[in-house]
């Protein structure tokens, strides 16, 4: 999965502060430099060349303001319905549709090579950066280095700091230079380091560019989408939609509903056990309109209730799974669904 750390927790109106919140207590320099010593060795051991881990490494400092940002995060107290309000704007969805129109030909390439449809790659650039337009502007080697240092995550951030390092000595950045979110995620793809050593591509045979190229970048998000073990994306179907339930529904019916913790996925998801569409359809579950669902019984499709049983209920199908991994927030896949929808319409 690709980790994030953007979009709603600006909405800081909504939402209350973590309660883990508080000034971290920096380390002493004996500290830092001895922490420091250590994982240069480690990197030397994994085989980043000792001039990549001196020019980077040899004169940085920890960043409390870094450390709070991680630790106070907002706990959000949004609803579905608030969150869709700031992700999914009037201009976003006209800038979408002007993306779509704009690089169709690279798109279509795109699309067929990895089988995906092009408004998926699209609505998750559109949601991670602004269609390329907001990449953050961190050193992403500051951000990661004081992260993997505070203990909160730090296994997790050693991991991402070697893989950035690895892309420095690869020369893998245009500049030289690794910019992006305080969290570490890069690029219009926003990217966490590891994840672009797995699964960024240079579609246009001039090295991998995330950055500048559209080509690069748009492909790289296809490759993540459909690269998953185990859920290969299916371009012969959507990613879901948004239903009613049937009026005469047993309250009892949705405390069936399980707890799910997808693998490699953080967040616990509401979501049913998998029913054929037509299964659906026969409980009495219709469009959000009101017509009736398609009657496939070759497609498979889970209840999600992000706001739980009173709020929105979605069917989602397998490549709703693919979007929840590319960040594991089910108010996050079912935006890229519904912006997907939207800008291809």
């Amino acid at each position: 999965m690709i980790f994030r750390f953007v979009l709603i927790f600006l909405f800081i109106s909504f939402n209350a502060y973590s309660t883990d919140c508080e000034k971290p207590k920096m380390p002493t320099e004996y500290e830092w430099s001895s922490w420091l010593s250590t994982i240069k060795k480690e990197a030397l051991d994994k085989g980043i060349s000792q001039n990549t881990i001196l020019k980077h490494l040899n004169t940085i400092k920890p960043q409390s303001k870094i450390i709070m940002r991680d630790r106070c995060q907002p706990a959000s107290t949004m609803t579905l319905d608030e969150y869709l309000f700031y992700t999914i704007t009037k201009d976003k969805i006209f800038a979408g549709k002007n993306f779509l129109k704009k690089h169709n030909d690279i798109l279509k390439e795109i699309g067929e090579y990895f089988k995906i449809q092009p408004r998926f790659i699209v609505a998750v650039l559109g949601m991670e950066s602004y269609y390329g337009r907001n990449q953050g502007k961190i050193n992403s080697i500051l951000a990661i280095t004081t992260l993997a240092f505070d203990r909160r995550r730090s296994d997790f951030y050693k991991k991402q700091l070697f893989a950035a390092l690895e892309i420095l000595d690869k020369n893998l950045v245009p500049n030289g230079e690794l910019k992006g979110s305080w969290g570490g995620a890069v690029g219009m793809t926003q990217m966490i380091p590891t994840t672009f050593l797995e699964t960024a591509y240079d579609w246009d045979g001039d090295g991998i560019d995330i950055w500048n190229s559209y080509a690069d970048a748009l492909a790289s998000t296809a490759n993540y989408l459909t690269s998953l073990d185990k859920n290969p994306w299916s371009n012969n179907s959507t990613w879901g939609r948004e239903i009613l339930p049937p009026k005469n529904i047993s309250s009892s019916f949705f405390d069936s509903i399980k707890q799910i913790n997808p693998k490699g996925c953080g967040a616990v998801k509401r979501r049913s056990i998998p029913k054929t569409l037509s299964e659906w359809s026969r409980l009495g579950f219709t469009k959000i309109n009101g017509d009736p669902l398609p009657i496939r019984d070759d497609l498979e499709a889970r209840l999600i209730m992000p706001d739980g049983i009173d709020g929105r209920m979605f069917i989602v199908y397998p490549n709703y799974k693919n979007i929840l991994y590319y960040n594991c927030s089910s108010y996050y896949a079912v935006s890229v669904g519904l912006l997907s929808d939207k800008i291809s319409n």
